[in-house]
């Protein structure tokens, strides 16, 4: 095996354990927040969820990219980052704190005002272990980052559940939340006081390059987060928090291989893919790898979740929640793009394309918002999930037009490495559907067993291809368990 390859499945093996068990919790929090919610209240969460995600942007600044990204980095440069990042957080909780009328307003929730306000705390507290996470990640200490990441998501998920009883769940999960910030923070900054400490330093000078750098990315960064929630924002706006509420749980259901699956292998492979910038026989070679094990978990989860979406739903979230059916399924769609389109960050980064990214992203994000300000016009939550496929589909191919001019990874030989994977999960897929059907004639009114049935049906015939068509990979896992 390369050494690229060994050393990426050796990060996977910490950061696999710890999303795996990150994601379960998450799955509970949010099965469980979705049945004491209505959808208005749940529209909510997807309202707070977007401004976290722009709020963390900003107090990054870019910052975790070009320190992971830069060969060298110096103690004077890490303190002199670790108070800009200080003093980010600071100005983020001031503006949270006075724009959050303004924020209420624009979604026509007052509601949001307290909401927002008590999330702003956690600004003041989760920076203090931004540089701690970067450099534990740049050393590719991925069980350190685990165990931190495991503890805060079990306590947080803890004190979600004690504050339900207390008061009610919307606050319950803004407090969740911060916690879970905090805690991070906090956390990252302790594991790794005994490597390294902040000094009273402040030399912006010194840290020109890193702020070039990650000025391009802090820009990249936020137009691809404008763009990836701008579904979330003028939905809220023109549609309502109901309708919001029901396209939300859609979407955070087909990103989870995304926003969980998917970090297990970049977060591992941005660094990597760093150390190798210069060597595209070994980018390419990484990239396909990393691309194909994404398609062999994420393709069969997102398939399956179009053949078994009606009983997924009534199984796990309550038949209130059904109108979100077709959107969910339209929306498994999004989600294979988007885990196919996920890794080529890593590249462009790795690269010191930080600024190609910027482009990128901006071009997308023009033709996304128009597409989707026309979307919302027809107050028809199908029509704005379609308009996110097409648009979905025209990012899939620039970005394979250029990794083609970046790394020479012709489209033929990407889509070769990918066409196995979708084989087989086309196959569970038509599997899982027609275990379903066949069941439901018997099974009136039982959809938790039709879930069972159908998903586990499912499972046994694509683990079966998948032992025959990787048979090496399946006798080196078992032989690992063993």
């Amino acid at each position: 095996m390369s050494t690229i390859r060994n050393q990426l499945h050796k990060g996977v093996k910490w950061t696999g354990a710890s999303t795996l068990f990150i994601t379960i919790i998450q799955i509970v929090q949010f099965a469980l927040l979705a049945n004491v919610m209505g959808a208005a209240e749940f529209g909510l969460v997807g309202m707070i969820t977007t401004i976290v995600v722009f709020a963390q942007i900003l107090i990054d600044l870019g910052l975790g990219s070009a320190v992971i990204q830069k060969e060298r980095v110096t103690d004077r440069m890490l303190s002199t980052l670790f108070w800009l990042n200080m003093l980010v957080g600071v100005l983020v909780f001031v503006v949270l704190m006075v724009a959050s009328p303004l924020i209420a307003s624009f979604f026509h929730e007052e509601e949001l005002v307290p909401l927002v306000r008590l999330l702003a705390i956690m600004f003041l507290i989760a920076p203090i272990g931004q540089q701690s996470q970067y450099m534990l990640q740049k050393e590719l200490r991925f069980n350190a980052l685990a165990v931190v990441e495991i503890i805060a998501t079990f306590l947080s998920f803890f004190t979600l559940i004690g504050l339900l009883f207390v008061v009610s769940p919307i606050y319950a999960y803004v407090i969740s939340q911060v916690l879970f910030y905090a805690l991070k923070g906090i956390l990252y900054f302790s594991v790794y006081l005994k490597t390294w400490r902040p000094k009273f330093v402040f030399r912006l000078a010194e840290c020109k390059e890193i702020l070039s750098f990650g000025g391009f990315q802090l820009a990249s960064r936020l137009v691809n987060r404008i763009g990836s929630n701008l579904d979330v924002l003028l939905i809220g706006r023109f549609m309502g928090a109901e309708a919001l509420g029901f396209y939300h749980l859609a979407y955070q259901v087909v990103t989870i291989p995304v926003l969980k699956i998917n970090p297990i292998l970049t977060r591992v492979a941005f660094p990597l893919f760093s150390k190798n910038q210069h060597d595209h026989s070994s980018l390419k070679e990484g990239f396909l790898h990393i691309s194909k094990l994404l398609a062999l978990v994420s393709f069969p989860l997102l398939l399956g979740v179009i053949a078994v979406a009606d009983v997924f739903i009534v199984t796990v979230f309550g038949e209130q929640w059904l109108p979100a059916t077709e959107i969910l399924q339209i929306m498994a769609i999004v989600g294979l793009l988007r885990v196919l389109m996920n890794p080529n960050g890593s590249i462009l980064l790795a690269k010191g394309k930080a600024n190609l990214s910027f482009y990128w992203d901006t071009g997308v994000l023009l033709l996304y918002g128009l597409a989707l300000w026309v979307a919302v016009q027809s107050q028809n939550l199908e029509t704005v999930a379609w308009t996110y496929v097409i648009v979905s589909l025209v990012n899939f191919f620039i970005g394979r037009w250029l990794l083609a001019w970046l790394i020479q990874l012709p489209l033929k030989v990407y889509l070769q490495a990918l066409s196995k994977p979708f084989i087989l999960s086309i196959t569970m897929m038509a599997g899982a559907f027609w275990i379903k059907e066949i069941s439901a004639r018997y099974l009136t009114d039982e959809a938790f067993w039709l879930m069972v049935l159908s998903v586990g049906g499912g499972a046994v015939v694509y683990l079966g291809l998948v032992s025959l068509a990787y048979p090496l990979l399946v006798k080196k896992g078992l032989r690992k368990l063993a």
